[in-house]
C-alpha cells in the first residue's frame, strides 16, 4: 500500500514529501476542485480520504480504479482546513494479496429494489402504489437486468411487469417505460410511459441517461430518450427469442443482442445478422471488450465464450461442469453452474454471475478466479453486513454491472431483488 498525505490550508496543498517512487499529491489550488497524483500502481484502485486534523479518523471521499501511475479526479473540497491522503493498493496480479486488496476496497451489502414478494414466472406483481414509493417496498416481476447512467439513478428491465423501473438516488421507483400490461405499441414515437412492452428482459444504458431496451416479444430494441420518449431504434423481422443480452454503442452505429441459440449484429441502416456460427445452449448476458470482441455467458454449457470475426467461437471461462467453485484456481478448469452475468472492470478482470451456482466470481486478468460474493439456493441475507463476510449473501443471480463509481450491482433471486456493493472501504 502507498500513502501521501496533505493539508488544504485556503488555497494551497501543502505536501508532506514523498521519497522515490512513492505516491505524490500534486499541489493545486482550491478552486480546481480536482485533486490528482503521481507514481500510482498502473492498475490499483486509489482511495481519497480526508480528516480535520491529524490523530482524529479519516474519512472515505472516494475510491477511484486507475490504469496509469498518473490521477486525477473531482472532489469538493471542505471550506474548512482539511487534512487529505491517498491510499493506492495495486490490484493487478493474481496474487491473494491484490485479491484482498479489491475485496477490501468494496463495502457494506444492501438491497436497493425489491420486497421479495412472488415468485411464479409469467406473473405480474407490479402495483400502481409502487409508483413513487421506496424501492424496497416493491414487488419486482422477475427482473433481469440493471444498469446505472453517470448520476447514479438506476434502471431495470423487469421481464414479466413488461416495464423498465427507474431507481432514483433518492431511493424511489418510478416507470419510464412500459403500461405494465403486454402489448405492442406503434414504433413511432411517444412518451416511455405510454408505450406498450411485451417480456422485455435485455436492458443497455448510456451514460447520459439513454436506455435501449431489448423488447423481446415484439422483436424490437427500443430506445428511450432522456426527455421520457421511447422510439424504436431497430426491429428484428425475423423475431426475437430468449433475448436477455443487449449492447449497445454510444453513437448508435452499433448493437449485439441475444436471440435464442445466436447472438446477432445490428449496424444502423441494415438488417440484424448473426455472428456466430454455432449455436449456444441458453445464452445470458454479453458485453463487448478492451479489445470489440463481444463475450457472451451460456447458461445452459456453464462457461464463457468470445465470439471471433469468423464466427469462431473460443471458451475463456468454464469447463461446462456444475461442480462446486475451486476457489484461487484457472477458471478454465473451474465450474460455472449456470453462468449468466458478467461484466468487465478497468484492470482487464471481470465479474461473472452465477445462477444455479448462487455467487458473484471475481476473475483476475491472469485467469485466477475468486469467489466475490457467496451465496446458495434460497438465501437472501447480508444486508447493513461486509458483503465478503462468511455466510451465504445471495441466490440465483442474473446480472452484474458496475457503474460509473465503481459501485457493483446485482439482479438475484427469482422473487426479484436489486443489491449493491459500494465502491467504498469500511476503514481507513
Amino acid at each position: 500500500m502507498k500513502i501521501s498525505v496533505g493539508l488544504l490550508i485556503y488555497s494551497l496543498l501543502v505536501l508532506l514529501q514523498a521519497s522515490g517512487a512513492d505516491i505524490r499529491i500534486v499541489p493545486l489550488t482550491r478552486q480546481s476542485s480536482s485533486l490528482a497524483w503521481t507514481n500510482a500502481f498502473s492498475n490499483d484502485v486509489c482511495t481519497v480520504e480526508s480528516t480535520p486534523q491529524i490523530g482524529r479518523p479519516w474519512r472515505v471521499e472516494g475510491n477511484y480504479f486507475t490504469t496509469s501511475s498518473v490521477g486525477q479526479v473531482s472532489i469538493a473540497f471542505s471550506p474548512s482546513n482539511r487534512f487529505y491522503r491517498l491510499l493506492a493498493v495495486d490490484i493487478s496480479t493474481n496474487s491473494p494479496q491484490a485479491f484482498g486488496n479489491l475485496v477490501n476496497s468494496y463495502g457494506v451489502l444492501r438491497t436497493i429494489a425489491g420486497n421479495g414478494f412472488g415468485s411464479v414466472d409469467g406473473s405480474n406483481y407490479w402495483q400502481a402504489s409502487f409508483e413513487g414509493g421506496p424501492a424496497t417496498n416493491a414487488a419486482l416481476s422477475r427482473p433481469h437486468f440493471a444498469m446505472a447512467d453517470n448520476a447514479g439513478n438506476i434502471f431495470i428491465v423487469d421481464k414479466d411487469s413488461h416495464s423498465v423501473l427507474k431507481v432514483t438516488t433518492n431511493g424511489t421507483i418510478h416507470t419510464v417505460a412500459g403500461t405494465h400490461t403486454p402489448g405492442n405499441t406503434t414504433t413511432a414515437s411517444a412518451y416511455g410511459t405510454n408505450v406498450q412492452l411485451n417480456t422485455p428482459n435485455g436492458l443497455w444504458v448510456r451514460g447520459d441517461g439513454t436506455v435501449y431496451v431489448l423488447d423481446t416479444g415484439n422483436s424490437k430494441v427500443r430506445r428511450l430518450g432522456t426527455n421520457g420518449v421511447m422510439t424504436t431504434l431497430f426491429t428484428d423481422g425475423n423475431g426475437i427469442t430468449g433475448g436477455r443480452g443487449l449492447w449497445v454503442r454510444d453513437d448508435e452505429a452499433r448493437a449485439y443482442y441475444c436471440d435464442g441459440p445466436d447472438v446477432k449484429k445490428w449496424v444502423s441502416g441494415s438488417s440484424p445478422t448473426t455472428i456466430n456460427n454455432k449455436g449456444f445452449t441458453d445464452l445470458g448476458n454479453l458485453v463487448v471488450n478492451e479489445t470489440n470482441a463481444v463475450v457472451v455467458t451460456d447458461r445452459g454449457a456453464s462457461r464463457v465464450y468470445r465470439i471471433n470475426s469468423d464466427g469462431s467461437r473460443d471458451p475463456i471461462a468454464g469447463s461446462g461442469e456444475t461442480n462446486a467453485v475451486v476457489d484461487g484456481t484457472l477458471v478454465l478448469t473451474n465450474s460455472l453452474y449456470g453462468v449468466r452475468g458478467i461484466w468487465y472492470l478497468p484492470n482487464r478482470g471481470y465479474l461473472l454471475a452465477l445462477h444455479e451456482g448462487s455467487q458473484i466470481l471475481y476473475v483476475d486478468p491472469s485467469g485466477i478466479l475468486h469467489i466475490f460474493v457467496g451465496g446458495v439456493l434460497g438465501a437472501h441475507a447480508g444486508d447493513g453486513e461486509w458483503f465478503h463476510t462468511p455466510g451465504p449473501k445471495i441466490s440465483e443471480a442474473r446480472s452484474v454491472s458496475m457503474d460509473a463509481r465503481g459501485n457493483i450491482l446485482i439482479v438475484e433471486n427469482d422473487v426479484g431483488y436489486v443489491r449493491m456493493i459500494p465502491f467504498s472501504r469500511l476503514t481507513p
